[in-house]
């Protein structure tokens, strides 16, 4: 048993169980990590109060992991934008000072390592809801409009998991792939609402190819909740890209579209997970 340096044990995040590197070097032994530095903080400045430029300097360092985040700028009013940003997308910061020229925002969670598999699993069951509430409207003309909330929900959980993940995670590489996947299949419902594909023509043939395709997200969740070698075969075989898609397409163009993006990326999703099942073994 070696004992590791405190100070650089939490500056890394190393915890009980990872595996570090040790290599010689001439009389020395160097123990080193592939774990990033965890935490610290980091001056950015702001030129403009535009909402998508503020929110995208947040996600940045935040996704990165930093705890502390100054933001410098010429005007005061960027900083009503950086609370309204902090508010809709992300978890777990607080705005704890302001002036004129500028303000800091500040982790206040943990980030715990055991939570991440807890809103990993309502990430996917947000979409699984988001799916079952556009199966319902496609047979029975329910509202969808739920969905809208549930993507905005889903952008906020995935944002944290990412930072959590580039803090040093077991898998992070096909976690964080994972991760903007299940983003971007939120994201293909949000789309249909935004650009009114689902106020077209849905016909039978619509319905019927969406029954399939609803059910390949049930069994994708499924592996990914008990992972069987032998579901997964069946998913890659059972593969649902086929020439209806011709049919649907004169039916409803944009939403076969929709459809077709669904699918490839629940057959991506589906392989991260393999990778996944692999890190753990």
């Amino acid at each position: 048993m070696v004992s590791l340096p405190i100070k650089w044990v939490k500056e890394y995040g190393v915890k009980k169980g990872d595996e570090i590197d040790i290599s010689k070097q001439g009389r020395d032994l160097v123990v080193s990590s592939d774990k990033k530095k965890v935490g610290g903080k980091i001056a950015i400045s702001l030129e403009s109060d535009d909402g998508l430029y503020v929110y995208r300097h947040i996600q940045s360092a935040y996704v990165n992991g930093y705890d502390e985040i100054e933001f410098k700028y010429a005007s005061p009013k960027i900083a009503n934008t950086v609370q309204e940003s902090l508010t809709r997308f992300i978890v777990g910061f607080e705005l704890i000072s302001q002036s004129k020229e500028g303000c800091i925002i500040k982790s206040i969670s943990t980030g715990k390592d055991e939570e991440f598999d807890i809103i990993l699993k309502r990430i996917f069951q947000g979409i699984l809801q988001m799916d079952e509430l556009f199966h319902n409207f496609l047979k029975n003309g329910e509202d969808i409009d739920l969905i809208l909330n549930l993507e905005k929900i889903n952008n906020r959980q995935v944002l944290h998991l990412q930072r959590i993940v580039n803090q040093g995670k077991v898998g992070g590489q096909f976690l964080y792939a994972a991760l903007v996947l299940l983003e971007k299949l939120a994201n293909e419902y949000k789309f249909i609402i935004h650009n009114k594909a689902h106020e077209g023509k849905t016909g039978a043939a619509i319905l019927k190819y969406y029954t399939r395709l609803h059910k390949q997200l049930e069994n994708v969740y499924d592996v990914f909740i008990n992972y069987d070698s032998k579901k997964v075969s069946k998913i890659v075989l059972e593969d649902i890209r086929t020439e209806e898609f011709k049919v649907l397409f004169k039916e409803n163009a944009y939403l076969t579209y929709s459809f077709m993006k669904i699918v490839d990326l629940l057959r991506s999703l589906l392989f991260q997970i393999v990778n996944l099942e692999f890190v753990k073994k």
